[in-house]
């Protein structure tokens, strides 16, 4: 019994030290390395144009406009939708402020400006984050970050500007996230919490600087290249944990891993990998509360977790490979011949 103890107690201090270092593989100096990046609370400048006499907001609006340039305006003809134009008839001011001013929305910008007051311990992990990227590439352009409301949970604009909707991650909890038409789904409700702001800002920047092109891809090429981003988050954000990184939760994580196998044989018996149309491949690699044709333990989206499998084998095989030379290489297919991938 004694000895069966300590063989158990043995093994559990190997698996924890396996686990630790496995994250600390992708621990880098980075003290040295010094970023300059400003941050712009736009959700409460907005907002507050709501609680200006009507004859101060044409000249706010204007001044909105001076300090964002081009953001504001697609801020409010892409996001909002209303009319951008001359506002020689207030018909923009009007537009405004009839949207600020509804109960609901009102309500859930206030709340979520009182949540996120202040916002240092966000930009003490983008500091970081910015510092692991410019230790990769050491070219990268630094963007803006722009606090903002009612709109995507982040997306970059142009080279200049990173945009972090933040009424997106107020908790699962979140009465607006009930309420909303059409409804979220419940899988992806989990994420919409403060912890998932880090690593959703780190992937749009991701795809900014390594684009996605689709044209005539197959299931292998789109598979490869989330698996290239999570890969490479794991590297600009080294102490985050996987689920918050790929957006499985630990348990589907868990699952994933102890049916690797059979997840493989799943892909290459349907001949899933080379499928050229969008319709059918789709259901594999996008958001999904599960995987067509898998037991319904399996996430959505295995075919990301697939990828992101294949990367690791393939930079484990390949070390002449850094993380710039990986994000650069577009051929899919000699990624997966070179992991020599067998689980």
């Amino acid at each position: 019994m004694n000895k069966n103890f300590i063989s158990l107690f043995v093994i559990a201090i190997f698996i924890s030290a396996c686990s630790c270092n496995s994250k600390k593989n992708y621990e880098v100096d980075v003290s040295n390395i010094k970023v300059d990046f400003k941050t712009e609370r736009f959700d409460k400048e907005f907002i507050s144009l709501a609680h200006l006499t009507n004859e101060d907001v044409p000249m706010a609006i204007r001044n909105l406009h001076d300090k964002y340039d081009d953001f504001f305006q697609f801020y409010v003809q892409d996001i909002l939708s209303m009319n951008y134009g001359v506002d020689t008839s207030n018909q923009l001011t009007d537009s405004i402020l009839a949207f600020l001013k509804n109960p609901y929305y009102q309500s859930v910008f206030d709340t979520t400006i009182s949540v996120y007051k202040n916002l240092d311990d966000i930009n003490s992990k983008l500091n970081e984050a910015f510092k692991h990227y410019r230790f990769y590439f050491p070219q990268v352009h630094i963007p803006t970050i722009v606090y903002y409301l009612n709109g995507p949970r982040a997306f970059t604009y142009g080279d200049s500007l990173l945009a972090i909707g933040l009424d997106n991650y107020m908790g699962a909890d979140f009465w607006f996230y009930h309420t909303v038409q059409p409804p979220i789904p419940q899988f992806l409700i989990r994420r919409l919490r403060k912890e998932y702001i880090v690593p959703n800002a780190m992937e749009v920047m991701g795809t900014n600087l390594f684009p996605y092109r689709d044209d005539g891809k197959k299931l292998i090429d789109e598979m490869i290249y989330k698996g290239k981003l999570n890969y490479l988050l794991q590297h600009i954000l080294p102490q985050t944990e996987d689920s918050l990184i790929t957006g499985f939760s630990q348990n589907e994580l868990n699952w994933l891993d102890e049916n690797e196998t059979e997840v493989w044989k799943f892909y290459l018996k349907n001949n899933l990998l080379y499928e050229t149309d969008p319709m059918i491949f789709k259901k594999y690699i996008g958001d999904a509360p599960n995987t067509s044709g898998m037991p319904p333990e399996a996430p959505g989206n295995t075919g990301s977790w697939l990828g992101w499998k294949i990367v690791q084998k393939f930079m484990k095989e390949n070390p002449k490979y850094n993380l710039e030379n990986l994000m650069l290489e577009t051929d899919a297919q000699k990624i997966l011949t070179l992991s020599k991938y067998k689980p």
